[in-house]
């Protein structure tokens, strides 16, 4: 057989082939972004990343608010994580040495390590919207609330790790992390049933052969004396 000739076969085959394979999945997205701050002092989100990508920032440019250190963004279709160190509010009166947010596959956690805002200190893996109100020194009140966890009209969730409301209505949000959840693949249709046979059930095969109708019995003669008559 010529080369020409089998590449052409070789093609023929494969076409079914392809047709009669699972469609693929299309998986959920991600995004992250390390701090943001909105009020008297506005921070947009830094540093912050979206779909497939990964970013580093070794310090927060200068701002009269947040000091941080070392804060990483990463996202993936259907996963995204926030870390920041070293954080520091003075403000607030908050530190923490390690920030984090994790979304994954449409479910959230927050991590936290030696963080303590005003002398009280936060806890390391808080429930979904912990929230607490902190009196500090020159502030009054500050309303904290520690894995805060919004579910998206388009079906996201975001995972932030601490949120800050200040009484001047300064908002501080730190490692925040938001994703879908992966799509389920879905499979081809099967064959169509015959008319009359119920979707997804085998047809039943008969439980013996076909065995034609018995024939009537030839009949037999019997021998009598006819009476005769003269």
């Amino acid at each position: 057989m010529k080369l020409t000739t089998f590449a052409a076969v070789a093609g023929a085959l494969a076409t079914p082939l392809a047709l009669a394979a699972p469609a693929s999945a299309t998986t959920g997205t991600g995004s992250a972004y390390g701090v943001t701050a909105q009020g008297l002092v506005a921070i947009p989100q830094t540093p912050a990343v979206t779909a497939t990508a990964d970013k580093s920032l070794i310090h927060l440019p200068a701002n009269p608010l947040i000091d941080v250190k070392i804060l990483h963004v990463t996202a993936k279709p259907a996963y995204a994580r926030a870390s920041v160190t070293d954080l520091s509010v003075a403000k607030a009166a908050l530190t923490a040495h390690l920030v984090t947010a994790t979304c994954k596959n449409g479910n959230g956690v927050s991590h936290l390590a030696d963080a303590q805002i005003a002398g009280h200190r936060l806890a390391v893996d808080a429930a979904p919207n912990s929230a607490i109100s902190v009196p500090v020194q020159g502030l009054g009140a500050v309303a904290v609330t520690l894995n805060k966890q919004v579910n998206n009209p388009d079906g996201s969730l975001t995972v932030t790790a601490i949120e800050v409301r200040l009484a001047n209505a300064q908002t501080i949000s730190i490692s925040s992390a938001t994703c879908n959840a992966a799509d389920t693949p879905t499979q081809p249709p099967g064959p169509t049933p015959p008319p009359g046979q119920p979707t997804g059930k085998p047809i039943p095969s008969p439980t013996g052969p076909t065995t034609p109708p018995s024939q009537a019995p030839k009949p037999t003669p019997v021998p009598s004396n006819l009476p005769v008559t003269g």
